[in-house]
């Protein structure tokens, strides 16, 4: 008889595949096959590549069951009653008791009450990380308000679209950055109050709570948008609970741990500390803002006896992880985490890598071994989530099939605040959950893979836009070229990540903006306009002003072509006088990628940034042996007077001579701009 059986037989190189990638891919084929035997005229997009194994797996993939939803001011009150007489907050300086965080937080509350404040309301927390900025949460949740986290120091255009979008009427402040702020808002001062000041030993057992729901409104964040206007990110309740109970599991935080409380408020990460500390009953250590990175952090994390920290991967590329004894576990996330860092950090403590958008409540995946697992996989769904992976017809893809990553569950926020169209384009129809549910569209480029026992964990390959992480923040290149445009000057704009960038230097990417122009401005000028109008983290580093724009045979902007322009460097207005003035100058310079600078000129007028920054101040403590804090380059920009800095320092706190040293230091501390 014939044989009318197809064979199949695969030969491949095992430095390209292992057998099983191998055996998925001609398991796919078989598929293919069979569908075209069966039928001829079935379109391509309605092959189905999953065997059933993967179709159990990964359409969609379950992370475990979501905890009952709780809201914000249950969890935190939670831990106030099993844990009055505990430290809740720690500044180094005060301590606050939960019993006495709580107390102080419900008289604001009730300040806040009065004003009208309460569930759906929104109120604005114009504080930097302090003491007062951890009561400001707390009394906001005591009210079922959202608190929308507004950083002092942006810029005033941006705080007033921040303000008056999101329709905040009240906001909380203290008495030294509250003249900065728009007087569109009745604004409380919280050192004014007697919560600022002293517990309140009033009855608040009598208080009648709020009724919150899980789908209230918990917070706001902004975010960059592409059209060059923020976005406000309305995340409700449903999922904290959920993301809390999979902290306290996976970083084993307990009552007796104190946690650092590093992050912005502006940037989501601190609703993780926040979850993180408060419902364990540990203790928030609060981290200077004065401290951006590097030695200053590793000093304080050691002196304070932090035990748990989250820290983003530039962050911890300027840390040194010796000495740090009590530190038992890093929680690393917000930008891809490079394998120098997890090679330093693995050892002798917990190292959990975490993703998630802003719009899938801080945390959606959290990968627990990225030394086994590698600096690509962020890992599996946590609790109370469920992702898929599909193609463009959205269609799921198998494992090792490239796709974009969708979020359902508890954790996906309600949506963008006051833009139903764009609401409805990111967050859509779950076809594979419950009727009625949504999944968020996270733009990510991803593919499941095959971890350790066999569970398929998410490998992250890049956007699918051209969205970009610089330092934990999420930036949109086009607010950036929407704000160049304003400029009366400005005739084109592309702005673009630098090649240097978390992959090959362990510092985190960065922005170069390429413009052309009527010649009426340079990059000095346009970097100042961006300064007026953008936050720190979104203005370039560098502003390129090019001739002609490069373009492909197409007609498209060339952005290869792009990225080999080089800014040219700045003329050198006046030599260095002293051999300290030569040596601060070529340091700056050398940051700065230029062949020389000026002792007058402007470090960040030259193009420098705060990640520059830091590496500069690095650099300069490494070659003459100083200890120069980052903020000194802040105060002194130029190398003269960075110069004489050093110099002043020398005369006031005897010490060995300044002389160069030719060394290179490994860890630069980072930036106050790194921070916001």
């Amino acid at each position: 008889t014939t044989d009318t059986t197809l064979h199949l037989r695969c030969i491949f190189q095992l430095s390209a595949f292992d057998a099983d990638s191998v055996d998925a891919i001609l398991g796919q084929l078989a598929r293919v096959l069979v569908a075209m035997g069966s039928d001829a005229s079935l379109p391509i997009a309605r092959l189905n590549l999953l065997d059933a194994a993967e179709q159990r797996a990964v359409v969609p993939a379950r992370g475990e069951a979501a905890d009952e939803p709780r809201t914000l001011g249950a969890i935190l009150a939670d831990a106030a009653e099993r844990s009055p007489d505990a430290i809740a907050v720690d500044d180094g300086a005060r301590r606050l008791t939960y019993a006495d965080l709580q107390a102080r937080a419900l008289f604001l509350a009730d300040r806040l009450v009065e004003t009208g404040v309460g569930p759906e309301s929104v109120v604005a927390i114009a504080i930097p990380r302090s003491l007062e900025s951890a009561l400001a949460v707390w009394a906001v949740a005591g009210t079922g308000a959202a608190f929308l986290p507004v950083d002092p120091t942006y810029p005033q255009i941006r705080i007033q679209h921040m303000l008056t979008d999101s329709g905040v009427l009240v906001g909380l402040t203290t008495s030294s950055r509250r003249d900065a702020l728009p007087d569109t808002v009745t604004w409380i001062d919280i050192e004014g109050t007697d919560a600022g000041r002293t517990p309140h030993t009033g009855d608040t057992g009598a208080r009648q709570a709020p009724t919150i729901r899980p789908d209230n409104a918990a917070y706001l964040i902004y975010t960059s948008g592409s059209t060059g206007v923020p976005k406000g990110v309305v995340v409700g309740h449903r999922g904290l609970n959920s993301l809390a109970t999979t902290l306290r599991g996976r970083t084993g935080v307990t009552a007796a741990s104190r946690v650092a409380h590093f992050a912005s408020p502006s940037f989501d990460a601190s609703v993780l500390e926040y979850l993180l500390t408060w419902s364990a009953g540990a203790t928030a250590v609060i981290v200077p803002t004065t401290i951006y990175g590097g030695d200053e952090l590793r000093r304080h994390l050691a002196d304070s006896r932090v035990t748990h920290a989250f820290l983003t991967p530039t962050t911890l590329a300027t840390l040194d992880p010796g000495g740090l004894d009590d530190l038992e576990c890093v929680v690393t996330g917000g930008e891809k985490c490079t394998p120098d860092v997890i090679r330093r950090w693995s050892p002798h403590r917990r190292l959990i890598n975490a993703y998630g958008p802003t719009e899938g409540t801080v945390a959606a995946d959290i990968s627990d071994d990225p030394a086994t697992d590698g600096a690509n996989v962020i890992g599996g769904p946590i609790q109370g989530v469920t992702e898929v992976v599909l193609d463009a017809r959205m269609q799921p893809v198998p494992i090792r099939a490239r796709g974009e990553l969708y979020i359902a569950g508890d954790a996906i926020a309600r949506g963008y605040h006051g833009k139903p169209a764009l609401t409805a384009t990111r967050f859509v129809a779950d076809p594979f959950g419950p009727p009625g549910g949504r999944m968020y569209r996270s733009g990510d480029v991803v593919r499941w893979n095959t971890g350790s026992e066999r569970c398929a964990v998410l490998e992250y390959l890049g956007r699918s836009d051209s969205q970009v992480k610089v330092r934990g923040y999420r930036i949109e290149p086009g607010e950036i070229d929407a704000a160049l445009s304003g400029h009366p000057a400005v005739t084109f704009s592309a702005t673009l990540p630098s090649t240097g960038g978390p992959d090959t230097s362990g510092q985190g990417a960065t922005l170069v903006s390429y413009v052309t122009t009527t010649g009426a401005t340079g990059p000095r000028e346009l970097r100042d306009y961006l300064t007026s109008r953008l936050p720190a983290q979104l203005v370039p580093s560098a502003v390129v002003e090019i001739d002609d724009i490069p373009r492909t045979p197409s007609g498209k902007l060339d952005r290869d072509a792009l990225r080999t322009l080089r800014s040219t460097p700045l003329p050198a207005q006046l030599s260095a006088t002293t051999p300290l003035e030569q040596t601060v100058a070529e340091i700056l310079a050398a940051s700065l990628d230029l062949s020389s600078l000026g002792v007058d000129d402007d470090f960040f007028a030259a193009g420098g940034d705060s990640l520059t920054a830091t590496r500069a101040v690095a650099r300069v403590n490494a070659t003459l042996h100083t200890d120069l804090a980052v903020r000194s380059l802040f105060d002194a920009p130029t190398p003269r007077a960075l110069a004489r800095l050093l110099l002043d320092d020398t005369e006031s706190e005897p010490r060995p001579s300044l002389t160069a040293a030719a060394r290179e230091p490994e860890f630069a501390p980072l930036s106050p701009a790194q921070q916001r």
